[in-house]
């Protein structure tokens, strides 16, 4: 028992030593964020989280509802609720270990839908995704690790395939070379840094030649870090919506 504990908490302090690693490390610049709808948020410093003890959170929705789900890392952190294809601003989070709930409110109790336990890092802005599971009966959590753009002059892009119904997608520029290939559901493909691009997106089905979706055009500005999500909407039509960080000096 004292050896499988100790097992426990070496890994632990790995995955956080590997994590810290892969952090902004030194960034004194507030984060700002755009949606596709054009609202705009931002948030404070790697370096001001690190030093407060505090892990940055934010909730996107990629469920159509008709009325507002309930997300929490306990008691006393309750995210905001957003609606479909929408991204709150971040919230601090003082835990290392949280467990994050999706839930609902019956007779004025809560009553959770969902639980997942994450490890979180001082100082990292993370996403957390609410989706439903493949067959679509049940909510699941997905969370991210959101990054800056880090080289001079690019755009970096990454897909997250939250279309319930459909497996592994190809998503490329219309006419051009795959961005992603063999992305399933529940999946989230890394950040890919790109040049600055204006165009149509292709989202395909990876097992057979069937067009699920072509963009509107988008414009992927050099400095800014896209996350593009692959929803469903309410009527079951295969959707993308986006938002976009960028550094604010």
């Amino acid at each position: 028992m004292i050896n499988h504990t100790r097992t426990l908490i070496f890994v632990a302090a790995a995955v956080i030593a590997t994590q810290a690693c892969g952090r902004e490390a030194g960034d004194d610049r507030a984060v700002e964020t755009r949606t596709n709808d054009g609202t705009l948020a931002n948030v404070m410093s790697a370096d001001s989280a690190s030093e407060r003890g505090v892990a940055l959170v934010r909730v996107v929705n990629a469920v159509p509802m008709s009325r507002e789900l309930m997300i929490r890392a306990d008691e006393t952190h309750v995210l905001p609720s957003v609606k479909f294809q929408g991204a709150s601003a971040y919230q601090p989070i003082d835990q290392t270990w949280a467990t994050f709930q999706v839930g609902d409110t019956v007779g004025g109790t809560f009553v959770p839908l969902n639980t997942n336990r994450e490890l979180l890092t001082n100082g990292d802005r993370y996403s957390l995704i609410v989706l439903k599971n493949q067959d679509g009966t049940k909510f699941e959590t997905l969370i991210v690790r959101d990054q800056l753009v880090q080289e001079p002059g690019k755009a970096a892009i990454r897909i997250v395939h939250a279309a319930p119904g459909v497996r592994e997608v190809i998503v490329r520029p219309r006419g051009g070379d795959d961005l992603v290939n063999g992305l399933d559901y529940g999946e989230e493909h890394a950040y890919k840094m790109i040049d600055p691009w204006s165009g149509m997106l292709e989202v395909r089905a990876d097992n057979r030649n069937e067009t699920l979706l072509t963009t509107p055009k988008l414009n992927f500005e050099a400095g800014k870090a896209y996350t593009l999500v692959l929803s469903r909407t309410a009527q079951g039509k295969v959707d993308l919506f986006w938002f976009a960080d960028s550094p604010t000096n």
